[in-house]
């Protein structure tokens, strides 16, 4: 039996995105994209996300609660729980976490990737997958950006691209499937 060797998933950065191979697949995850792409955005309406560190409370987007734990002038902003993700304008203090007031870095780690790789596993059609993955299975090499450039969870110094967390979560999909067909 001939052993399949996938195509490992990269970031791009959106200031890079012109410069990937024309052979590649260039695959926008922002909310301007098209469907089924468009839900992997961190804006997009799920529903019933679950809040880290508040147990029984839920958002409709990863971006309500990045925004909604924010601390700024001292308070939260629940209202950012409900409705279309958007952000939040303010010098932030830090993320609510619990009792405790986290780093941007922290934050990132605990409540932004746990909400993230939550609505990953939890609320993409696994179809959309599928097709990522049977792309991977025959060597097509797939490039996904959103609107930022950071792709560093460790690098506070501007906005966090979503897509870098997506391509992580992919290649440990695509790890598996590896390990399915040994």
């Amino acid at each position: 039996m001939k052993k399949v060797k996938y195509a490992k998933c990269h970031f791009v950065a959106f200031s890079k995105r012109d410069h990937v191979s024309k052979d590649a697949l260039l695959i926008d995850v922002s909310s301007y994209s098209e469907e089924p792409y468009c839900q992997f955005s961190p804006f997009y309406v799920h529903n019933d996300i679950p809040i880290p560190k508040k147990p029984g409370e839920y958002s409709d987007t990863v971006e309500g609660i990045w925004q909604g734990l924010k601390v700024i002038r001292k308070k939260i902003a629940p209202r950012y729980f409900r409705g279309p993700g958007k952000k939040r304008g303010g010098k932030p203090e830090g993320h609510k976490y619990g009792g405790k007031l986290l780093s941007i870095v922290e934050a990132r780690y605990k409540i932004y990737k746990i909400s993230y790789d939550w609505v990953l596993e939890n609320k993409i059609e696994q179809v959309i997958y599928r097709d990522i993955l049977d792309n991977a299975k025959k060597g097509i090499p797939q490039y996904f950006h959103d609107m930022e450039n950071n792709g560093d969870i460790n690098n506070p110094s501007s906005p966090l691209a979503h897509a870098s967390l997506l391509v992580q979560y992919i290649n440990i999909l695509i790890k598996k499937e590896l390990r399915k067909e040994c």
